[in-house]
């Protein structure tokens, strides 16, 4: 098979076909993980994916001091300070928690304490808490950093459909409790940080991204955090306000089980599903059932095998998942969420070298033998 550009490789996937191999691209790959794997923190991410053999790169990554946003700029932009992972890249089109922040001490990360939007008079945080979407410095720089760093190599932008904002600013709790006593709340809050959502969505629709990251959780490994009943009602109108913006391909990104949902989901037209997440859903019951109305991204573990397991056991998943998913095409494969810092680095070195040793199509239907 005649060999491709990796922006064409996730492209085709995207379209459930069959490229020259299985693309591989990363929702995110930590900084400490990036400059382990480079031995440097002056890169690019054109650099980071050619070292890899990664097919494409997100504006949110941490891409080393090259292509870092200032902080002046995420101030110019209305940016909370730390709303978010502080991270040196976190110039991001996603809104922000409405909630009050921790910190790990150990790690640098920020988690949420509680949520804030708990009450009608509580809505009046947006307009302190939001920064512009129609800000020119949101879009100017990003335009220039495409243009600088492309390449050949596939570019996305994380976005979101609003759901995970709304979750997270009420709290899982206060969320249970006001779908009941106040669901008018809730559905203003989700409808607020849509339509916001929508507005980044149309400006991104104008730049030279290949595709859109759509990251909203909504279950653990169990199942879904609400009912389809309550899915139906509560977020499928608002996630359409976000949708009906969209003109370009997109992965939407749910951890956990989805599956009690997804055929709802689906009704929104994404080209993808991410991650997979194993311990929660299983990719062959996915790829038979769904695989030729959306392509297929995952489902290498996060949890244990990139993280705690060995090498040879990498090989033997993506082996695996190439055989079960990859078949057929339309699969990217990636991690079950992200490379992060605790990834260790020979496994994601082993992950590579086994995409590059098993992905290429036609796909060898042996490798389940």
């Amino acid at each position: 098979m005649k060999t491709i550009k990796p922006r064409e490789r996730v492209l085709t996937a995207l379209k459930r076909g069959t490229p020259d191999k299985v693309p591989w691209i990363e929702n995110a790959v930590d900084e400490g993980l990036q400059e382990a794997i480079m031995g440097t923190t002056d890169f690019t991410p054109g650099a980071l994916c050619e070292k890899l053999g990664m097919d494409g790169f997100g504006y949110h990554f941490p891409t080393g001091k090259k292509a870092m946003a200032s902080q002046a700029l995420q101030a110019a932009a209305g940016f909370k300070e730390n709303y978010y992972y502080p991270q040196k890249v976190t110039f991001d089109f996603v809104p922000p928690w409405i909630a009050e922040m921790g910190v790990i001490p150990e790690t640098g990360r920020t988690f949420v304490k509680r949520g804030l939007l708990t009450s009608d008079d509580s809505l009046k945080l947006f307009d302190e808490y939001l920064p512009d979407p129609d800000h020119p410095a949101r879009y100017e720089t990003v335009a220039k950093w495409i243009a600088q760093y492309k390449g050949e190599y596939a570019v996305f932008a994380r976005i979101r459909l609003g759901s995970a904002s709304m979750l997270e600013s009420m709290g899982i709790i206060d969320f249970a409790y006001n779908v009941y006593d106040n669901p008018g709340l809730v559905k203003e809050v989700h409808r607020r940080f849509s339509e916001w959502s929508a507005k980044v969505v149309e400006h991104l629709n104008q730049m030279d991204f290949d595709f859109y990251w759509v990251n909203d959780d909504l279950a653990d490994t169990k199942s879904p955090w609400m009912s389809r009943e309550m899915f139906q009602e509560f977020f499928l109108p608002f996630q359409r306000i976000v949708v009906k913006a969209i003109k370009k391909p997109w992965i939407f990104h749910s951890d956990g089980n989805i599956l009690p949902l997804l055929d709802d989901l689906l009704t929104l037209g994404m080209s993808g599903i991410h991650p997979i997440q194993p311990a929660a859903m299983d990719i062959k019951q996915v790829k038979a059932l769904y695989g030729n109305r959306v392509c297929i991204a995952g489902n290498i573990d996060l949890d244990y095998t990139l993280t705690l397991g060995t090498p040879e056991e990498v090989d033997h998943e993506v082996k695996e998942r190439i055989a079960v998913a990859g078949t057929g095409g339309g699969y990217i494969i990636t991690s079950a969420n992200s490379l992060t810092d605790y990834c260790k680095v020979e496994n994601v070195w082993a992950m590579a070298q086994a995409i590059k040793k098993y992905g290429k199509y036609p796909i060898d239907p042996t490798l389940l033998k």
